[in-house]
């Protein structure tokens, strides 16, 4: 007997409309499991998630080429797709609104001597009026990772342009959060001390959320990939592509997962859509029934076969609508 599935574009209106411009946007945060009917719907729902809303930051993670059951890896990979000089520059304008010394409009690149002309008052002192701001919206707030504000901070300085953080300096801040390979020393000379790893890689994710909303980036769209999990067994040598996991590395992911259902109330402006394949939802030996910690949690118990719950955890997705479907 076959489950009801909404079709996709009535699941993607249903998000936008009922979790990203209300919930999600006020600071809520969701971890949703879809199962897209076949490849082409999986593809559809890909980029009709990409192309929700018109500020919201969208990153996506697949197993096939990035070691999802890894969370350092995952926010490596989501550092790699954001814009970080975009966002220190936007946290910069707030700093200068809050100042009081906004910047002339139509001003792409943010100078301080332009913007000290604008206002007729003298540059140092603007500077040190608005480094102060930066340091009270960024360094006090703890709702970030310190390692995280240290860096973000660096970021800001160099966008003032007053030789506090140079452009190589920059980079390095840049490269530390993407996962480059950086000598220690360079890191020190900015203020960081360790790289990013499976222990601080979860309070920079949640630091992320926070850091994107100060940016004026209200939500961080997150779509995870699980198709790979479901091949068994890895092709011959010369067809392999990317990455293939065993049973427990699976299972792995599975927790990673569960660990972020289970910290919604602490992060906010997140959603976050895991791509699941049909094969994974009723497979007892590497499907969501193997780890019952996560299944517990998203598995349906009472399912009727034509009515849909879009506001369930796991929601399957067809290419039509369930009155289509009949």
């Amino acid at each position: 007997m076959s489950s009801a599935a909404i079709g996709v574009a009535d699941y993607l209106d249903f998000v936008e409309q009922e979790y990203l411009s209300g919930y999600i946007a006020g600071g809520g945060a969701t971890v949703k499991l879809l199962c897209p009917a076949d490849d082409a719907v999986r593809v559809r729902l890909a980029g009709g998630l990409a192309g929700l809303g018109g500020d919201f930051a969208y990153a996506e993670v697949d197993a096939a080429t990035t070691r999802i059951h890894l969370i350092d890896q995952i926010f490596t990979a989501i550092a790699r797709q954001l814009d970080w000089i975009e966002l220190a520059q936007s946290v910069v304008r707030a700093a200068l609104e809050r100042a009081a010394f906004p910047a002339p409009a139509g001003v792409d690149v943010i100078d301080l001597a332009t913007v000290a002309r604008h206002h007729d008052v003298d540059a140092a002192e603007l500077y040190r009026s608005v480094r102060r701001v930066l340091e009270q919206l960024v360094l006090r707030d703890t709702e970030m990772s310190h390692e995280f504000r240290v860096a973000m901070l660096r970021l800001c300085q160099e966008q003032l342009g007053r030789g506090d953080v140079s452009a190589a300096e920059r980079e390095t801040v840049i490269g530390w959060l993407q996962g480059a390979k950086l000598p220690a020393a360079d890191l020190r000379s900015v203020g960081l001390n360790a790289r990013v790893n499976r222990y601080n890689a979860r309070p920079l994710l949640l630091s992320l959320t926070r850091w994107l909303r100060l940016a004026g980036r209200p939500c961080l769209v997150l779509r995870l990939d699980l198709e790979r999990l479901a091949v068994t067994r890895r092709p011959p040598v010369g067809l392999r592509d990317g990455f293939y996991y065993a049973k427990a590395a699976t299972l792995d992911a599975y927790e990673l997962v569960r660990q972020l259902i289970d910290a919604i109330d602490e992060i906010e402006g997140l959603f976050v859509a895991v791509q699941v394949p049909p094969d994974l939802i009723h497979d007892e030996t590497r499907g969501l029934p193997a780890y019952s910690a996560l299944h517990l949690r998203v598995a349906d118990e009472v399912r009727d076969r034509l009515r849909l719950n879009p506001y369930a955890t796991l929601v399957r997705v067809s290419a039509t609508t369930v009155e289509e479907q009949q």
